[in-house]
């Protein structure tokens, strides 16, 4: 009786051994499952925190979701310690495991949640303070200041805000540029006949006081030809004060030519006479002139325009400029400002309002193009008829390089 005992117990020693050998591996394995589910769940949600209630039109503060994103990163680096130190494991089933939670932490956490952060947190430290900077200047109508601020926004909606964009998330995404950078677009808009007038008038004082009385001249005359383009409001209203007060500094310090010099570009003689050719052609020059000095100073991240010939113009366009860039520059920019500001009456013989006017000016803007390189070499013809007193026909050449 006692062998048999002896045998038994061995025999259930024996059994307890083999249970236990595999005991750490099954639990193992269950334990890691556990984990990894555990902080799927969590990085599936990480872009709930700000997409949910971007669909309700509410933008939540980066300042709130750096919990979340502290607790996701900190169970995605303790689930992949479990899964790599994980003895039940083979080689080939821990990448697998880890390879599925890596690729969700890139786009949730690294595609998402840590963007959005980035975003919202430069929307707010840089473009909320540069409004608040450039709407003081304004309500003071502190010129110096405007312009400083100005091109302070300029830089960065021109070579920054691309983070805005990078996370994922329409709804959010689509809030936050509406609730920052459209806002800050349109004050860039507002701003930049302004700034370029204010521009000039610095200018034109330095020409006096160093007694360069042609280039103050010019200066005015870009003022003049901006003008127009001024919506009335508080602080513009005080812009025109400054101008006015530097149109009389030019025009009580210039000795007259032989020939009555032209004041105000753009409108007939009060008597009701008629002006010459050469009248007519300086009265355009000087108004293209201003149009190219307000595109280059505002739009030479995507181009630049300089006088090659009579009435002929060479658009350099910068590198790796995007074609959709290229087009608004065109249409809304040389185009339309060249069609709208010199006084061109017919272009190609139709009324630049008309739908056929407007059709032929859509179709003079290249719509194909994959590259910035496909319109270097190329030249466009415009033949506008202009009238600024009498009309005279001109043809405006645009060749890209």
């Amino acid at each position: 009786m006692s062998k048999n005992f002896v045998k038994k117990s061995v025999a259930a020693a024996l059994l307890t051994t083999s249970v236990l050998s595999f005991a750490p591996a099954a639990l193992g394995a269950t334990s890691v499952d556990q984990t990894v589910n555990k902080v799927k769940t969590e990085l599936n949600k990480a872009t709930t925190h700000y997409v949910y209630p971007s669909l309700e039109r509410k933008l939540v503060p980066s300042s709130t979701l750096y919990p979340a994103l502290n607790s996701a990163k900190k169970n995605y680096q303790n689930a992949r310690k479990s899964i790599q130190g994980a003895s039940g494991l083979s080689t080939a089933q821990k990448n697998a495991k880890l390879g599925e939670i890596d690729s969700l932490y890139n786009e949730k956490i690294s595609g998402g949640l840590v963007p959005y952060i980035d975003a919202h947190n430069y929307a707010t430290k840089y473009l909320v303070p540069i409004m608040n900077e450039l709407n003081e200047a304004q309500a003071r109508n502190d010129f110096a200041a405007v312009e400083k601020a100005y091109h302070k926004l300029s830089y960065q909606l021109k070579g920054r805000t691309a983070i805005l964009y990078r996370f994922s998330g329409k709804a959010a995404r689509d809030l936050l540029l509406e609730q920052y950078k459209k806002p800050a677009d349109a004050k860039r808009d507002e701003l930049m006949v302004p700034v370029t007038i204010y521009m000039e008038l610095v200018k034109i004082n330095d020409f006096l006081a160093t007694n360069k009385l042609t280039e103050a001249k010019a200066s005015l005359a870009e003022v003049e030809a901006l003008l127009p383009r001024l919506t009335t409001n508080k602080f513009t209203a005080a812009l025109i004060v400054e101008v006015d007060k530097a149109r009389k500094a030019v025009n009580g310090t210039i000795t007259p030519a032989p020939t009555p010099p032209i004041t105000n570009p753009g409108n007939p003689p009060a008597d009701g006479g008629t002006t010459t050719p050469a009248q007519q052609q300086q009265i355009l020059d000087t108004k293209v002139a201003a149009i190219i000095a307000t595109l280059n100073a505002t739009q030479s991240d995507i181009a630049t325009v300089e006088k090659t010939g009579a009435n002929a113009y060479t658009v350099t366009i910068k590198e790796d400029v995007k074609p959709e860039a290229i087009n608004s520059y065109l249409g809304k920019g040389l185009f339309a400002q060249l069609v709208t500001q010199v006084g061109v009456t017919h272009v190609n013989g139709l009324n630049p309002l008309s739908p056929e006017g407007v059709n032929y000016l859509k179709n003079q803007i290249p719509t194909d193009i994959k590259s910035a390189d496909e319109l270097k070499g190329k030249s466009y013809s415009l033949p506008v008829t202009v009238n600024n007193g009498s009309a005279i026909d001109v043809t405006f050449s645009v060749t890209f390089k």
